[in-house]
């Protein structure tokens, strides 16, 4: 199935469908309250129509097929809701051969079990002995270090989160060498233009690097630039990875009873900073698992997305997410200041929380 043939398949799916997918339940047609999870709708206005094949929600301002639906119900790009909607349809990603499980048509395969909200994107497992390479290629220069000692990140905070900065970009030259083109590829390292021949780290030279460290490993990598002036390059993520959540461990620690949501890897270690250790959404989406939520009960959690519009509206709708669940959280009211985030917040000199 070619590309445009496949995205004309998942679109002829039913928003009913989708629904199924997703542990949702949506009906056939007609008006519902907008079952997007950033979008509190006290009174219906999402409309399906197209014989259940198209959507719409006035309030949000968004419509479309199945498609566009998963991209904004997980806040993810097309390729990825598209390569997640095919996998659970049972279709072989990138080929043109259906998955040996899957079935003659496009229709949800029945489950015994509830599916989690965030279900991952099929991808091969995080490379962690190719990113542990790289960060020991990746020691904190001065002007890192001075980057984040601007932002109030003490020398004890940095060690621990063990940050590092990017080396000349030449370094994914000596990766491939070591382990070969196609490994450092997967791994997400690489633009999506870079061949054997010509290679393109997507991380920025001497932009400062944050390990994702999940159980003693790394399995991500961010960076950040060091300047405000190119908007291109102050933040990137991993080619083709899944995005994830930072400091992700603290939630399967059991000595640790008060805990953080922030946006953002600065934010998680700025909280930390300010004595509440705390876990960063990229991007301020909310992927947690229904495993993940589970581990928060008892839990004394603090919703510290940022204080603007979006990120209001954005713990509104965690906190009922949460709720779901049995967790109680308390959203932290903007501080008089006029600081518009945990980071902010940190640089204006407060040392707690």
């Amino acid at each position: 199935m070619g590309v445009k043939e496949s995205t004309q398949a998942l679109n002829s799916l039913t928003l009913e469908t989708v629904g199924s997918f997703l542990g949702i339940q949506l009906p056939a047609k007609g008006m519902v309250r907008c079952p997007l999870p950033n979008h509190d709708d006290g009174t219906p206005s999402f409309e399906i129509r197209h014989e259940g094949r198209r959507w719409v929600c006035y309030a949000c301002n968004l419509s479309g097929g199945a498609i566009d639906f998963v991209m904004a119900y997980h806040n993810t790009e097309f390729m990825m809701a598209k390569t997640w909607l095919m996998d659970k349809c049972g279709y072989a990603i990138g080929g043109n051969k259906r998955h040996p499980s899957g079935t003659k048509n496009l229709k949800a395969k029945p489950r015994s079990q509830p599916i989690e909200k965030n279900t991952e994107v099929h991808e091969s497992p995080p490379d962690k002995e190719l990113y542990q390479e790289l960060l020991a290629r990746a020691p904190l220069r001065k002007t890192g270090l001075e980057y984040l000692q601007g932002r109030g990140i003490s020398n004890p905070i940095i060690d621990r989160f063990s940050i590092g900065q990017m080396p000349s970009t030449s370094v994914v030259h000596e990766l491939v060498k070591e382990f070969g083109f196609e490994r450092v590829e997967t791994s997400g390292l690489l633009t999506k233009n870079s061949t054997p021949n010509w290679l393109r780290s997507i991380l920025p030279q001497d932009a400062v690097l944050f390990p994702y460290i999940e159980g003693g490993e790394i399995t991500y990598f961010q960076s950040r630039g060091l300047t405000d002036t190119d908007k291109s390059s102050r933040w990137r993520n991993l080619n083709h990875r899944r995005m994830r959540i930072y400091n992700i461990d603290i939630l399967r620690n059991s000595t640790i009873n008060r805990l953080a949501i922030c946006e953002g890897v600065l934010d998680a270690i700025s909280s930390t900073q300010l004595g509440c250790e705390a876990i960063g959404f990229i991007g301020a989406s909310a992927p947690f698992s229904g495993s993940d939520m589970i581990s928060l009960r008892g839990k004394q959690v603090e919703i510290l997305l940022d204080w603007d519009d979006a990120g209001e509206n954005r713990a509104t709708a965690l906190r009922k997410d949460l709720n779901r669940f049995g967790v109680s959280a308390t959203r932290r009211f903007a501080p008089r200041s006029g600081a518009k985030d945990v980071n902010d917040y940190l640089r204006e000199g407060h040392t707690s929380l």
